[in-house]
């Protein structure tokens, strides 16, 4: 991070730039500051590109379709403003160093590393793709390691940059030794473009060299033409998807998605495992950690507890709100501990500028599971499988056997119903508050408060018929083991947090999804993915 200059901005939007963070084919990208005391890293488009209408237009419609990109392993893109005098572009901040860093540093990563890369860079792809994007530069300076897995960045602004630079120059956007033969020859681009680069930055992560080597640009582009890529100090597990994904016809690459499906499973450490990255690379990520706080501008511009991560304390229950002892009150707040100082119990605070909590004062929007529903559903089902049960037995005394098996398959499946519906009656109820100024999740006595500057993003997703809100935390935030007696639940790279109306009937059902993500898209639409 440097320092701001006299002739940088002090603010985009409503974010506070409190330094710069570099330079690329856009502009310069500043470190900012939301009021909520979010850390946010901002593009500002260089003047040339903000007196070309023809950018702000692609540009405009790019930011939209990268706003739809819902993966797990990309920077998210929070605001932009394409009307700005110079158009600029909000993405969430990771605190980690890129790939090409970290590997110039302290050389290649690990095997173990390199499966836990591939995979993330993969399911980016795989989200960016799904969103009707393709990234174009996906190269070793594009990809941030962060302490929880690898982020892919800048996929929102490639097709845009790539007009406007051929416009002006008569080349094209992106970097000699990861560029697919298709983009050297002026081909069609394509998905399968980005598979090729990404075998290229795997390649470069396990050997510390591109697969065509070094020198001019010339030279590193008939290579990718004409010579075979050098892939020996590939590991042997990985060698041949690596070497799948560089083939230079693109039609013989494999999908994004084909690759998950070998990548993925139990060989590829969970997002939430720690030290996924080797000890040097990791005290990076840390430095990182430290150069934000230390650069933060005016005290307070970034509460500490925006690098915290949630785990009991041993000996406290001091928590976000000042809460006493575990115990001492009706309710019990889960403490947090510093991330990069693991041994030292701090309290986050909100930011200086946010009013203290309340729910009724900021229009906070309540949700809770309901325990009368689920009992008399349950007590219905009960009934009804009784009534099944007699049928299935008179029907087998009647010689019926027909009747019989449907009224016994009948049976187990109300039976079965009754049960999930009758302990869900029976153990304490689940609450969820949305406000202004975060999340608050509530189990019995148990309290979780997750400020808005300590999520990445939120969604409503589906598994099977059943709704959940899923949350995808800030860098250096982890989610208690437990609420309420009941564990939480991973979903791809994030949290099931909250059930939505699992004891309901579908109708009040779905307007009770659509009045969650309503609350979402108000208190929270930074953090809000509104993919279905």
């Amino acid at each position: 991070m440097q320092p701001l200059q006299s002739g940088d901005p002090r603010q985009l939007g409503v974010y506070a730039l409190q330094s710069r963070l570099g330079s690329g084919a856009m502009g310069t990208v500043y470190l900012g500051i939301s009021p909520g005391g979010r850390p946010v890293a901002v593009k500002m488009a260089r003047a040339e590109l903000a007196d070309d209408p023809d950018f702000r237009e692609r540009f405009r419609r790019e930011v939209e379709m990268a706003r739809s990109v819902g993966g797990f392993w990309t920077a998210a893109v929070v605001d932009a403003d394409p009307d700005a005098e110079r158009p600029w572009l909000a993405t969430e901040y990771v605190a980690g160093p890129s790939l090409h860093q970290a590997v110039s540093e302290h050389g290649a990563l690990p095997e173990s590393a390199v499966r836990r890369l591939a995979a993330g860079l993969t399911e980016a792809l795989a989200a960016i793709h799904a969103a009707g994007l393709i990234h174009r530069d996906l190269k070793p300076s594009n990809v941030l390691l962060g302490g929880d897995g690898p982020r892919v960045i800048d996929f929102g602004i490639s097709q845009a940059l790539e007009c406007a630079k051929l416009t002006a120059t008569g080349t094209f956007l992106g970097t000699p030794g990861f560029l697919s033969p298709e983009q050297i020859a002026g081909d069609a681009v394509g998905p399968a473009s980005d598979v090729f680069a990404l075998g290229a930055v795997l390649v470069y992560a396990a050997t510390g060299h591109g697969p065509f080597g070094d020198g001019q640009t010339s030279a590193l582009m008939y290579r990718a033409m004409h010579a075979e890529p050098q892939i020996d100090g590939v590991p042997d597990a990985l060698r041949q998807r690596i070497a799948a994904c560089l083939r230079r016809d693109p039609a013989l690459r494999p999908s994004p998605a084909a690759l998950l499906s070998e990548l993925g499973g139990a060989e590829i450490p969970p997002a939430t495992a720690p030290g996924w990255l080797p000890p040097p690379v990791q005290t990076l990520v840390e430095k990182y950690a430290t150069q934000l706080r230390d650069h933060a501008g005016p005290a307070g511009a970034i509460p500490s507890s925006a690098l915290v991560v949630a785990s009991e304390v041993p000996g406290t229950g001091a928590g976000p709100t000042g809460a006493g002892p575990t115990g001492a009150g009706p309710t019990r707040t889960r403490p947090y501990t510093q991330l990069f100082q693991p041994g030292n119990a701090v309290q986050p605070q909100p930011p200086a500028a946010a009013p203290a909590y309340n729910g009724a004062a900021t229009g906070g929007v309540r949700f809770g599971s309901s325990r009368g529903t689920a009992l008399a559903w349950g007590g219905a089902s009960a009934f009804l499988s009784l009534i099944a049960a007699d049928i299935a037995r008179d029907s087998s005394d009647a010689q019926k056997p027909v009747v019989a098996l449907v009224a016994f398959i009948a049976f187990v499946m109300l039976l079965v119903t009754a049960a999930r519906l009758l302990y869900i009656a029976a153990r304490p109820q689940l609450s969820l508050e949305v406000s202004t100024e975060g999340l608050t999740v509530a189990k019995g006595r148990d309290r979780w408060q997750l400020p808005w500057y300590a999520v990445a993003r939120t969604r409503v997703v589906q598994q099977g018929s059943r709704p959940w809100l899923a949350v995808w935390l800030a860098p250096g935030w982890m989610p208690p083991r437990a609420l309420g007696g009941s564990a939480i639940r991973t979903y791809h790279g994030g949290i099931r947090l909250f059930p939505v109306a699992h004891e309901r009937r579908r109708r009040r059902r779905e307007r009770e999804v659509r009045e969650l993500r309503a609350a979402l898209a108000w208190h929270g639409p930074q953090a809000f993915d509104r993919s279905p």
